[in-house]
This record gives structure tokens, C-alpha cells and sequence, in this order.
């Protein structure tokens, strides 16, 4: 219902608050209503949900509804003093029976026959072998989590480490604009060392800017014990803007037997960060309310992440014709009380059989197949579904930078499935002219609401003497804040900061926080060339050139790299790598080269699509 104020790293390309990290910071970050007042917005929302089975338990734990029922269809609505648009709206229901079921939803059409496959398991699975696991509980403690979302993070790690089996080891992490750990080396599961964890957790306090990535990497790089797997709990409101660097990350460096899980905390959680991150982690993501009780979903964890019900899941097409395209491309594990949804197109519609197998709870083989008829007469909800879960995996792929061709597909997916993308939009025209012919436009800032329970100081420090609070363009990491503005404003720590450049270094190379002379030490023999541009002048072609000249890599690249941009308002926007044409992808060059043209001054009076050709050699 509303987006909580995020935290928004880089340079500052221009005043408008967006950066080299975050283009697009300016659209994210609407201003604030002041503490204590509100906007004149209202919502409504009517739901309708026919789930093939009798469903049971519909409950909200964050709005007052009103509930009707017309046999196994439920209506429902927001009651009339529950209308204001500051946090998420949760709905929640149970479908009826205790066993474990599977079924599979057909739909044909002129785009090809689609399919979907729901594994859901039973409430309870037990198992007498519990592998020993190692856990890191990564923590944020900035500023936006004062007062309840933190108080709610550490009620819930309080919990986490009393439920940890006895051969578990495990540490704790927490993050700002620094990062802080509990010890350099986990902890076996002694009660002297739970009294030393509680009392750490006790302990934190929420201020400063929400620097996730440094958190991240120190916990995927945390040493891990020998014979053990390493899972990740993340617990924060993921109030950034950055969100694509931090899933890289996780993508491109969990190692392939860790799990990384989410925890949302509040009203009006970052929900596409912490849903996504645990997708690509391989894990589960859980939100709960600042207002809601903590026992339910720490032991809900446990006996989900001790007892996978199925895994090593493969699935396989037993047919003469093609085989189908399946998401999730790679088939998570199955856990107790969630189910997986597989979703599948055959193009030439042909009917046949699809076989899922995997390992069960206690090591037993499991095999289950489905028989799949396309028919015209099908759900129609079942190809707009497998059109999300295309695009979906498509972004995940793009989550370093993006590609020509993953546009398009993206693109040409959500026109096909008319579904909403980061590409395409709906556009509603109206035919009752409200301006006058041939006038400007007029753009204007509406203030939104604090997310329910989020402080204001926390984020804002003392309240502005006008009537809302600025916009979010000040969260940026390099823009000037106020003596008065809290921690959360303010800029990152400078690279001469000891506790800054001890973090990064010890983690990697980042060779846009290290001083010049230290970069000479390790980008030597680099050679970046302009060797072919269309859509500029041979001025600005001289401009740009000179401008890039000034970047430095380390040794070992060596290829052409092909981009694909627009220039407009002496900006460049929408850059995309061409990656048929590009012999060098190396995710760490291209992100370089992308922030340093996002940062070039470009002639006010160019505008157009611009397609640059470089040769790196280093």
C-alpha cells in the first residue's frame, strides 16, 4: 500500500537524487507526510478467492475485514475504519486437510499450452536425522529500524538462537553503515555462548545508513566450519534502493549447498527484495507484523529448514514431442507447510507426461507423475501465471546488468501475457480534454504516508517546518546532509575511515573505494579504447572518450564490450549491454563503465539512442 523511505547509495548523477548505484532513486522516493498528519488517500480493496478447494481460517493480521461466503468462493473487503494506504495488507487463509497434495491446472490457447503443478505438503514431517548446521544471523541496525522493527528483529533472533539444535554452530552479524559482528569464528551451541549472544542482541541499537551489501558479503565469506552447511538469516525492512547489487551478490557468490533466508520485519517491508533474495538463495522468506507474535514463526522455521520434505528435486518430460519450459528453471526444495508451484508452456499444446522426482524426508525416493491435457476450456489465470514466473527468471538474469536481449524477451513476454513490467505499463486514456491545447505539462510531487510504526526520527531526524517532509534525494551516500540529520542521511564513512576500508578490503577489491594510488598498484597495462560510436558528434564522441579514459581496471580483461543507451536531458538513460555483439561480459567491467557513463555530463541539446563499441585490454 505504500513504500517505506529507502536508502539510496552512489554518486549523485544531478540534483534530482538520483545515482550511479540507483538511476531511477528519484521515482522510489516520493516525499514524506509529516509525523502525526496524514495524506487525503484512501484504498479499497475487494478480493474474490475460489482456490478449487473449501478454504478455512481467512484472517488479516493487519486489517479490520469484512467476510462473506458463497460456497468454497470467499468475498472480502476492507472494513470502513481500516482505509489508510501505511502498511501492507495481509490476507491469509488455510486450504482444508491434513495431507499431503498435488494437482496440476491445464490452459491452451494461440500462445501454446501452459500448465501449472502444485506439490503441497502436509502440516507435519518428522525425520530422525538432523544434519549439524552453521548459521549467521545478519541483522540490519540502521536507522530506519528504530523502535518496534527492531525490537521485533531481536525478539525474533532471541528466539532463533534458543531453537538452534545442539550440534548447530553460529554467529551474529550486524549492519549499518559499518558492519559488527559477535566474534571473528562461529559458536558451538553452549549455553554460556546463547547468554553471550542474547546479551549482544540485547545490546543493538538502530542508527546510521543501511549499508546491506557490506553486510552481505561478510556474511557469505563468514568461515565456515568443516562438514557443515551454512545457512543465512537475514532479518530487515530492506529499505534500499540498491536492490539488483545485493541480489547479484547473493547470486553470484552464495556457495551452491548454502541457503540464504528472509526476514521481513514491520508494516511495509522492502517485499520484492526479501522475496527474492531467498528465490535466489535457495531459502524462504517470512514477513511478520511489528505487532504480531514471534513464538509461531520461529518454530514454523525450524521445522521447515530441519526438515526439507523433498529435495534434489528433477523434473523430466516423458513424450516424443518438446519438452515443455518450466520456472523455476532449477527446482527449489520443498519444505514443510509451503507449497511449490511449478509452472510450465508446451508451444504445440501436445498432451503427455511430466515426472517429478526427488529425495524425501529420512532419504526415500519419491516419484509422483502427471498426465497433462491441454484444453481450451482450462483455467485462464494458468498462462498469465507462467507469463510472471518467465519474466521473473528473465530479471533474475539481469540482476548484474542488462542485456538487449533480456529486454526484449521481458518486453515481448509482458505484451503477449498483458502483464506489468519494469518494460511495459497500462495506459489509461481518457477522452475529456482537463488542459488547455498546446500548454506543459506539470509535474507534481504527492507526499505519501510513513509506513505504520516506522520512526520518523529514525529516518528523518526533527521534524521540517513545512507541511512534509523533503524528498528522499537526500538519502543519497555522497549528497550533504545536516549537522541535525540523523545517521540514516547522512553519508558513508570516507575511505580513510579505518573500520570502512578494513570491512571492504577484507572482503574484496572495490576499486571505487580505494585510494588512486592503491588502484595504480593494481590495474597496470590498462587500455580502454572508443573504437565505434553512432549517435553523437564527433565533439561529444571526444568528451565521452576522455571521460572514460579516467576509469581503471585490474589486469586480465581483454575484449570488446557493446552498449546500447538513449541520451535525454543531458542525461544517459537506459543502458543495456549488447551481449551477441560483446566478446568481454565480465559482470565487475561492465557495471564499472555503466556507473562512469550514468555519471557523464552529456550536452543538453543531444538527445537520441546512442550505440557504443569499446575494446578493453589490460
Amino acid at each position: 500500500m505504500v513504500v517505506g523511505p529507502r536508502y539510496i547509495p552512489g554518486t549523485p548523477i544531478d540534483d534530482s537524487g538520483d545515482t550511479d548505484q540507483v538511476p531511477d532513486a528519484s521515482r522510489i522516493t516520493p516525499p514524506v507526510v509529516l509525523e502525526g498528519t496524514r495524506s487525503r488517500h484512501n484504498i479499497n480493496v475487494t478480493l474474490e478467492i475460489d482456490a478449487g478447494l473449501p478454504i478455512s481460517e481467512v484472517r488479516s493480521p493487519s486489517h479490520q475485514l469484512k467476510i462473506e461466503h458463497s460456497g468454497q468462493i470467499v468475498w472480502i473487503q476492507l472494513a470502513g475504519e481500516d482505509t489508510i494506504p501505511n502498511k501492507d495488507l495481509i490476507l491469509r487463509y488455510q486450504v482444508s486437510g491434513q495431507e499431503t497434495q498435488s494437482t496440476v491446472l491445464t490452459q491452451a490457447d494461440d500462445r501454446g499450452g501452459h500448465f501449472a503443478v502444485y506439490l503441497i505438503p502436509a502440516l507435519e514431517y518428522f525425520t530422525d536425522e538432523i544434519v549439524p548446521k552453521d548459521v549467521v544471523f545478519l541483522v540490519d541496525t540502521s536507522g530506519s529500524q528504530s523502535g518496534d522493527p527492531l525490537q521485533k528483529c531481536q525478539e525474533l533472533m532471541r528466539r532463533f538462537i534458543n531453537g538452534l539444535n545442539p550440534n548447530d554452530t553460529f554467529t551474529i552479524i550486524d549492519f549499518s553503515n559499518r558492519v559488527r559482528q559477535l566474534l571473528p569464528t562461529p559458536l558451538s551451541n553452549t549455553p554460556e555462548n546463547r547468554a553471550k549472544a542474547i546479551a549482544y542482541i540485547n545490546n543493538l541499537q538502530a542508527d546510521g545508513s543501511t549499508e546491506m551489501l557490506n553486510g552481505i558479503r561478510t556474511a557469505i565469506n563468514f568461515p565456515t566450519p568443516a562438514g557443515r552447511l551454512r545457512s543465512v538469516v537475514l532479518l530487515t525492512d530492506g529499505y534500499i534502493g540498491n536492490e539488483n547489487e545485493i541480489l547479484a551478490e547473493v547470486q553470484q557468490h552464495l556457495q551452491p549447498g548454502n541457503r540464504l533466508y528472509s526476514f521481513g520485519a514491520g508494516s511495509s517491508v522492502n517485499r520484492f527484495l526479501l522475496n527474492r533474495i531467498a528465490e535466489i538463495g535457495r531459502g524462504i522468506s517470512r514477513i511478520i507484523r511489528h505487532d504480531e507474535p514471534t513464538e509461531e514463526v520461529a518454530e514454523k522455521f525450524y521445522r521447515q529448514i530441519n526438515n526439507p520434505v523433498l529435495t534434489n528435486i528433477q523434473i523430466s518430460w516423458q513424450g516424443e514431442t518438446e519438452s515443455p519450459v518450466i520456472y523455476p528453471a532449477i527446482a527449489p526444495d520443498l519444505f514443510c507447510e509451503q507449497p511449490l508451484v511449478l509452472f510450465g508452456r508446451k508451444q504445440d499444446r501436445a498432451s503427455g507426461n511430466l515426472q517429478i522426482s526427488g529425495i524425501a524426508a529420512g532419504g526415500k525416493h519419491y516419484e509422483k507423475t502427471f498426465n497433462l491435457i491441454f484444453e481450451e476450456t482450462g483455467n485462464l489465470a494458468v498462462a498469465q501465471l507462467w507469463g510472471r514466473a518467465c519474466i521473473k527468471d528473465l530479471m533474475n538474469q539481469m540482476v548484474s546488468f542488462e542485456t538487449k536481449a533480456g529486454v526484449e524477451a521481458v518486453t515481448e513476454t509482458a505484451l503477449t501475457y498483458q502483464l506489468l513490467s519494469q518494460y511495459t505499463a497500462f495506459v489509461a486514456v481518457s477522452d475529456d480534454v482537463r488542459v488547455e491545447p498546446g500548454s506543459e505539462y506539470v509535474s507534481m510531487q504527492v507526499p505519501v504516508e510513513m509506513p505504520e510504526a516506522v520512526s520518523y526520527q529514525g529516518v528523518f531526524g526533527s521534524p521540517p517546518a513545512g507541511g512534509f517532509a523533503g524528498q528522499m534525494e537526500f538519502l543519497t551516500l555522497s549528497a550533504p546532509a545536516s549537522a541535525e540529520a540523523p545517521d540514516f542521511l547522512r553519508q558513508r564513512r570516507s575511505p580513510q575511515s579505518p573500520v570502512a576500508k578494513e570491512v571492504e578490503i577484507s572482503l574484496s577489491f572495490d576499486f571505487e573505494e580505494m585510494e588512486q594510488d592503491e588502484i595504480l598498484d593494481t590495474a597496470i597495462n590498462h587500455q580502454l579504447e572508443v573504437i565505434g560510436v553512432t549517435g553523437l558528434d564527433d565533439t561529444e564522441i571526444a568528451d565521452l572518450t576522455q571521460h572514460l579514459q579516467q576509469l581503471n581496471f585490474p589486469s586480465g580483461f581483454s575484449g570488446e564490450i557493446v552498449f546500447e543507451f538513449t541520451v535525454n536531458k543531458g542525461r544517459v538513460e537506459r543502458i543495456v549491454l549488447d551481449e551477441e555483439t560483446s566478446t568481454l561480459k565480465d559482470a565487475v567491467v561492465v557495471e564499472k563503465i555503466k556507473r562512469s557513463l550514468l555519471l557523464w555530463r552529456v550536452p543538453s541539446s543531444t538527445i537520441g539512442k546512442v550505440i557504443l563499441t569499446l575494446h578493453l585490454h589490460v
